[in-house]
């Protein structure tokens, strides 16, 4: 057991002793089932596990934006946005929006990309509102509707070390909706942490069934 959680964390017997402040020899001697770790040497290495899977989620994050698997952007702790992967210029330009021109920008002014200061207010106050940046949520999600262009963005933290490292935020999917002249949210929801198995809908839109209905999810 030992031997594969070192490998799950990348390192050698030196490094892990090193980490753990024993000698190499204990190490080997606990993978081979000669020696136990003591209870303070369990808890020390539980701790190392518990930063790596902050790192892989930190990584995992990064790949989506870097690889350009989605329209992707990011934005650091104090929820600034510092990168944008290809795709996701691509999502603003069509917008008629400058992405380069938005980086470095706060909150307050990336939601004022939406040009409307109703629609800015709904995503500030639904985003505090949805436990994502406390660690209370998992997801958080909305539906946006440009007159008939409709797109799902949905934002994930990343927390490194119990601390909010940043916000990944990414076009899920687009679809279309009956052109009818509105442009804001149809639908902004959460997935909390304590019931993954449904979403808290936090606001719904004048053409929400209409969403329902493009999206094939249930009310």
């Amino acid at each position: 057991m030992i031997r594969e959680l070192r490998r799950r964390l990348g390192m050698t017997q030196q490094q892990l002793a090193e980490q753990l402040h024993v000698d190499q020899g204990t190490v080997s001697r606990w993978e081979r089932g000669v020696e136990s770790p003591r209870p303070r040497r369990w808890a020390a290495l539980n701790d190392l596990l518990l930063r790596d899977e902050s790192r892989r989620a930190m990584l995992r994050s990064l790949a989506f934006l870097r690889q350009d698997y989605f329209p992707t952007s990011l934005l650091d702790s104090k929820l600034k946005l510092v990168e944008i992967s290809a795709k996701g210029k691509k999502h603003f330009l069509d917008r008629g929006l400058d992405p380069d021109a938005m980086i470095g920008r706060s909150l307050d002014a990336y939601a004022s990309r939406f040009g409307n200061p109703a629609i800015e207010e709904q995503l500030k106050i639904t985003l505090e509102h949805s436990g994502l940046l406390s660690g209370e949520a998992l997801l958080y999600r909305f539906v946006r509707n440009y007159n008939g262009r409709g797109h799902t963005t949905i934002y994930e933290p990343i927390f490194e070390n119990g601390q909010l490292w940043g916000v990944l935020n990414y076009v899920a999917r687009y679809f279309n909706l009956p052109q009818n002249g509105y442009n804001g949210f149809e639908l902004i929801e959460a997935v909390r942490t304590d019931d993954v198995s449904k979403a808290v809908t936090l606001l719904r839109g004048p053409n929400f069934m209409h969403v329902q209905s493009a999206l094939r999810i249930e009310a």
